[in-house]
């Protein structure tokens, strides 16, 4: 072999050399999975079922159960008033308490409401059965004026007859100066 010839062979493989790295298969570049395959077209949505030729039965609501006459009174919805000594005046909370009451009373007109007037043990019997009255009625009267029906309120005097407190001191007398609210059929 001449050298001219060695001198091309060599430059060949070199050159080959030098190309072939260029050459060499580049790796795949990486689509996402959802870019690579085309979604399929939206399906169309089913058609509905004709309409019933009946309306369906319509769903029974659960009955309201109404609490007894019992249970309200005990459940204490109309609240006591009390009063001072000697007085049937009525103050700011007695007010404020039969603003509550006559609201409930406008909105059961079903129910007649007996309102008793009530005492301490002070004062005679007579005395006391008298300023029972006196504080029943200014109470149905302020229940009144603000709206109640005066003809499903009745009035009545215990006067000293039904304490709540059997004591025999301020406290107990305190507490028993009151007007209370039961509710009637």
């Amino acid at each position: 072999m001449t050298s001219s010839r060695v001198l091309l062979t060599a430059a060949a493989l070199l050159a080959a050399a030098l190309v072939a790295p260029g050459c060499a298969k580049k790796p795949a570049a990486t689509t996402p999975p959802e870019a690579a395959v085309p979604a399929p077209a939206e399906a169309p949505a089913p058609t509905p079922p004709p309409a019933e030729p009946f309306p369906a039965q319509p769903v029974e609501k659960a009955p309201v159960v109404e609490p007894t006459i019992d249970e309200l009174n005990r459940q204490g919805i109309l609240r006591t008033v009390h009063f001072a000594y000697n007085s049937n005046a009525l103050d700011d909370e007695a007010r404020t308490i039969l603003q509550g009451n006559a609201t409930w009373i406008k909105g059961h007109a079903g129910y007649t409401v007996e309102i008793s007037g009530h005492c301490d043990e002070r004062g005679s019997i007579g005395y006391n059965v008298a300023l029972g009255d006196r504080r029943a009625t200014a109470v149905k009267d302020y229940v009144v004026s603000l709206g109640a029906s005066g003809a499903k309120l009745t009035t009545v005097s215990y006067g000293e007859e039904k304490p709540v407190d059997p004591g025999h001191n301020e406290a107990a007398w305190a507490k028993n100066r009151r007007a209370e609210f039961l509710i009637k059929p």
